[in-house]
């Protein structure tokens, strides 16, 4: 049985081609769809419906679907995810991540790719997402790993929470950073052997940290690993521009690989 058998899903907005091919998919899965406009939209609605998950179509927002977001993620409706679905700009993903939504759908991203970031929501593997339930048992490392000192620049603080008991059971010491600012001080201090970094930061992007980081003669040998929900290609090549050594989306990505990937890289 699929995992999204039974789930129900919320679709607030304007329908468009790319919308009602995923419907479409879902609800082959067995996902019960319900679609409502941004103006009919109440916290009565979802709680009453019982819906698992909600999608709304940002990507030419008015004023009434943006009132619709911040009515969404506020604390009655917050444990519910929610996927924006925004322009590939920046500033547009960048807008909807800081008010509250769980993850963002691009109106070029495939409904395969759509479809994996929702069943990692509801799946109960080690793939982090912001419901999902993570197996956070210690890693047989090698001896010769332990110790790896890690600095994290990540704002979720769900996503730190887990990534502190992984790193901690991993017997690596680590500090974190909500935004970035100021870091190259407190690199200075901390001394990291790898830095996981988010390329969506409050207030600033994680591209800016990690040219910052790069143009530092203190920090530019440092590993950088992107650890983002932004998955496209221009994102991968302009990190790797940058000086990226790895890039994992997080929806994607198993964080026992993900520390494996600093025991590889810190040993190099």
């Amino acid at each position: 049985m699929s995992v999204l058998t039974n789930k129900r899903v919320l679709f607030v907005g304007n329908p468009n081609h790319q919308v009602d091919s995923l419907i479409s998919e879902l609800e082959a899965r067995g996902v019960e769809v319900s679609k409502h406009e941004c103006s009919t939209i109440s916290t009565d609605l979802v709680s009453d419906d019982k819906i698992d998950l909600i999608i709304l179509n940002h990507e030419h927002a008015d004023d009434v679907c943006s009132g619709a977001q911040t009515l969404l993620t506020n604390k009655e409706v917050a444990p519910i995810p929610l996927f924006a679905v925004v322009r590939d700009n920046p500033d547009d993903i960048q807008k909807v991540l800081s008010e509250g939504a769980t993850d963002y759908i691009i109106p070029t991203e495939s409904v395969d790719s759509i479809i994996q970031k929702i069943e990692a929501v509801f799946d109960e593997g080690d793939i982090f997402s912001g419901s999902a339930s993570i197996d956070i048992s210690p890693l047989k490392a090698d001896v010769s790993a332990t110790g790896i000192r890690v600095y994290v620049v990540e704002d979720d603080p769900l996503l730190r929470n887990l990534l502190s008991i992984r790193l901690d059971k991993s017997s690596f010491p680590f500090e974190f950073s909500k935004d970035g600012n100021d870091i190259v001080p407190i690199l200075k201090q901390f001394k990291p052997d790898v830095i996981i970094l988010d390329l969506m930061l409050p207030g600033k992007s994680g591209f800016d940290v990690l040219a910052e980081l790069k143009s530092d003669e203190y920090t530019k040998d440092v590993p950088v690993i992107v650890f983002s929900n932004r998955d496209g290609a221009g994102d991968r090549t302009r990190a790797k521009e940058l000086g990226a050594s790895s890039f994992y989306v997080k929806a994607m990505t198993d964080l026992s690989e993900l520390v494996e990937t600093i025991e590889t890289i810190a040993k190099k």
